[in-house]
């Protein structure tokens, strides 16, 4: 891989999108789940997770699942390192449809963050060769059988570009964003955001053109 270019990519769907999905049952069981390191294992990957239990009896009830139940196909408990009444810390197997699919493909890796949560939904994170990453994010869509994945990509080149935007420029922009400015539909003006900084509306829109600018031009940089 030397000279390749490596980046991250962030694959997540809202509650109310992945509720809809078959792999939403594992909040039944478990209402967080965190991935604390992952390595590949056979056609998918064993990976450290935190679970945080719906009850007491959670772990438990999740291991004596039938094989066929939505759950059991997965996440698959190998050992279990600590068990708690509200949280258990297990080694298990990834093998839903969409680990089988990153395992199946060269050169990426699931990172930290890798977590979901019951109420907000859940986030994959995962590093790797731009070409193949182009690649996840076509098929995630037809694995999932859904079009509200959201993406998000970063590389290096992209940081180091937006830490050297004006602290006043990236202040405005991050406002924007928390604001939901950048939303669709949009849950605030330029005039909100103005308002909230304490600035005139045609600062605001300079800041905010010129930072998207900034990072827009980094990352075509590195299609």
């Amino acid at each position: 891989m030397a000279g390749t270019s490596l980046r991250t990519i962030g694959l997540s769907m809202k509650n109310a999108d992945w509720a809809n999905t078959p792999q939403h049952s594992i909040t039944e069981f478990f209402t967080i789940g965190r991935v604390l390191n992952s390595i590949p294992d056979g056609d998918g990957f064993l990976s450290q997770i935190e679970l945080v239990k719906v009850h007491a009896r959670s772990l438990e009830d999740f291991q004596n699942l039938a094989d066929g139940s939505p759950a059991s196909q997965i996440m698959k408990i190998r050992e279990v390192n600590i068990d708690t009444e509200t949280i258990s810390i297990v080694m298990a197997n990834l093998n839903g449809p969409f680990f089988r699919m990153l395992r199946s493909l060269k050169n990426v890796w699931p990172i930290s963050p890798t977590n979901w949560e019951k109420g907000s939904g859940i986030l994959v994170t995962v590093y790797g060769d731009q070409p193949t990453l182009r690649t996840l994010a076509k098929r995630s869509r037809e694995i999932m059988k859904t079009n509200k994945i959201l993406f998000t990509l970063s590389s290096p080149k992209t940081e180091f570009f937006v830490e050297e935007i004006p602290d006043r420029r990236r202040e405005t922009v991050k406002t924007a964003i928390t604001m939901g400015y950048y939303e669709y539909p949009r849950r605030c003006t330029q005039r909100d955001i103005a308002d909230r900084l304490n600035l005139k509306q045609a600062t605001v829109s300079e800041h905010l053109q010129r930072g998207e600018m900034s990072i827009m031009t980094s990352w075509s940089d590195t299609m």
